[in-house]
């Protein structure tokens, strides 16, 4: 029998928080994304394919790929850049870099507010904002965290006050494509056993975050479609109100002359009767 850990948000220890996206935020970026899991929030910017900023980062077969993380408050420190080369090494792996040689991909990373599981929600705002962006990938890209406490139990996307309180964290990253793992990062010392635990619970997770992630891109585009539709519809309509318009206009006027012109015969045919009249009595 397996026991139920509670916790102190009242999830259960193999649960993800509520996770909601924004795609397409920024004006001048390529792609852009914002990703949430709950009070943990990330903006991701990518810029690119673009010229290279640098001769010593041109690579002539394939693209280079510039990650920048900065964290919500303060100057970036040694972890942050520790944060930064995880999200890299995840993001560059999926990235089909050889169709764009000689060039750069930036990912801007911003982080709003941490809560915890900072990476994998980084991680998961800058697929997103590739995507948005079209830049070719071999696959998408899920990421979670888990942490490993005293009493043996896993916590499946922990909050910073989980993090602080395990003995272990252990950050994994998945691929759509066969479900290959991309990155496997742990802090802490926690058993072989306790490892592949995670790694099950972990790819449980990636897949449901892939599937949001392939549900958010749907809404987009079929989002951007009705919109369209509808501008053309309404396009459809406006011009048939102007031909009816139009029409109405011109049954208008030829019943205006019509009636000029019989009036005008009238007026004729009156002077006509006078004139013969007059002839009698002459």
């Amino acid at each position: 029998m397996t026991t139920q850990y509670k916790r102190y948000d009242g999830r259960n220890e193999n649960k993800l928080r509520a996770i909601e996206s924004e795609q397409s935020l920024l004006n001048k970026a390529d792609g852009s994304a914002k990703f949430s899991q709950d009070k943990s929030t990330v903006l991701a910017a990518v810029y690119g394919p673009i010229e290279v900023n640098s001769s010593r980062k041109e690579k002539i077969l394939k693209s280079y790929v510039e990650v920048t993380f900065t964290p919500a408050l303060g100057n970036t420190n040694y972890i942050d850049k520790e944060k930064e080369l995880l999200v890299k090494n995840a993001v560059e792996s999926m990235i089909l870099t050889t169709l764009y040689p000689r060039t750069q991909i930036s990912v801007i990373i911003q982080v709003f507010s941490d809560d915890g599981s900072i990476v994998s929600c980084a991680i998961n705002a800058a697929c997103l904002a590739l995507l948005d962006a079209g830049i070719e990938m071999n696959g998408l890209l899920g990421s979670v965290t888990l942490c490993f406490n005293n009493d043996g139990s896993i916590f499946l996307d922990p909050d910073i006050e989980e993090e602080n309180e395990s003995k272990a964290l252990a950050i994994y990253s998945f691929s759509s494509i066969n479900k290959n793992i991309v990155l496997s990062k742990t802090i802490g010392s926690l058993t072989e056993d306790q490892y592949f635990n995670g790694l099950y619970l972990a790819n449980q997770a990636c897949d449901f975050i892939i599937s949001y992630i392939k549900l958010a891109v749907k809404n987009r585009i079929m989002g951007s479609n009705s919109n369209n539709n509808n501008n053309n519809n309404n396009n459809n309509n406006n011009n048939n109100n102007n031909n009816n318009n139009n029409n109405n206009n011109n049954n208008n006027n030829n019943n205006n002359n019509n009636n000029n012109n019989n009036n005008n015969n009238n007026s004729n045919n009156f002077n006509n009767n006078k004139e013969d009249n007059n002839m009698k009595l002459e």
